[in-house]
């Protein structure tokens, strides 16, 4: 399913937001932040179920994932693939009908790819939650090439010398 077409399916099933100001929006922005703030592995198994719906959907623009069970397996082996990956959010803004967008930044470490140093990147999400405050709709929007593309080996060199074109 596309981005779209989940965003009207998500405000068909869930068309009441969570009240603007309310516990249960300002405890479901604190699970979000506090998911990502240290992105590991054993933080994604003790809190992913907390943060997100049974049927979330996911895209992170590398790969689109639908289910928590699929979520969770990505965002482990995501994990898995750094020494370190912290995600800053600086703001969160919501247009007051059930959509929020984060403001972020992310430090990475890679494992495999300029092993020692940090990458940094900046990006957006769009989030959409349930009555009970968990994540349904998660869309990312990012540099990819800035914060990881441009790192790996050959290809990094590839699209550093297209931009200098550009």
């Amino acid at each position: 399913m596309t981005y779209a077409e989940q965003l009207a399916a998500v405000k068909q099933q869930w068309p009441q937001p969570l009240a603007p100001g309310s516990a249960e929006e300002v405890a479901a922005l604190q699970r979000f932040r506090a998911f990502f703030s240290d992105f590991s592995p054993s933080k994604i198994g003790q809190l992913v179920e907390q943060t997100y719906a049974e049927d979330a959907w996911f895209n992170d623009t590398l790969k689109t994932v639908e289910g928590l069970t699929e979520l969770r397996r990505y965002l482990t082996h995501s994990a898995e693939a750094v020494d370190a990956c912290k995600v800053e959010v600086d703001e969160i803004c919501s247009n007051g009908a059930g959509d929020y967008y984060a403001r972020w930044r992310m430090m990475i470490q890679f494992k495999r790819f300029k092993r020692g140093q940090r990458t940094h990147s900046i990006g957006m999400s769009h989030l959409r939650f349930n009555a009970q405050g968990k994540v349904v709709l998660h869309q990312d929007y990012w540099d990819s090439s800035q914060g990881l593309f441009e790192h790996v080996p050959v290809l990094g060199w590839m699209i550093r010398a297209i931009k200098r074109r550009v």
